[in-house]
């Protein structure tokens, strides 16, 4: 059996059993909606070496391309995937990219996240910077995705969270 909080045991005291059940509901989730699919080409990789927490590599971002019903455009040779390996085999990325959109605007991309297995597949978190109009609403989206490993570097399928 699991504590009760205070706010919990309090609302049971006072309204009864129903305040509990109403306090316990499962909210709805949030929607989401996709935001786009990129092919990240990749350069050669440069071992930064062994620090505390494991090995570093960079791995530079040399071009790409980005189609969905949100954006389209193509990943500039801007930005690099600095990865850490850990003693423990987990793999975390941590890249930061330009995509220039169909229109020409400019977005910077900032995605994060972990490996979850041998596959190299990774769970992750993005976020986007632009001064468009067009693209303004992005600066405030909340983006997560899958990455996976390709032959010339790896693809993200991303998506956002709506209300």
């Amino acid at each position: 059996m699991r504590p009760l909080s205070i706010l919990t045991l309090m609302g049971t005291l006072l309204l009864g059993r129903a305040a509990y059940a109403a306090v316990e509901a499962v909210p709805a989730p949030p929607g989401v909606q996709f935001l786009f699919s990129a092919n990240i080409t990749v350069g050669l990789p440069v071992d930064v070496g062994a620090i505390p927490a494991g090995n570093v590599t960079v791995i530079p971002v040399i071009g790409g391309a980005v189609s969905g019903p949100k954006i389209a455009g193509k990943m500039l040779a801007l930005g690099a995937d600095w990865n850490m390996q850990t003693s423990t085999g987990y793999s975390f990325s941590d890249m930061r990219a330009h995509i220039r959109a169909m229109d020409n605007s400019n977005i910077y991309f900032q995605m994060s996240g972990v490996n979850q297995g041998a596959d190299g597949v990774s769970f992750v978190g993005g976020s986007f910077q632009t001064g468009s109009k067009d693209f303004w609403w992005m600066n405030y989206a909340f983006a997560f995705g899958v990455m996976k490993p390709s032959s010339t570097g790896f693809t993200v399928d991303m998506w956002y969270m709506t209300y």
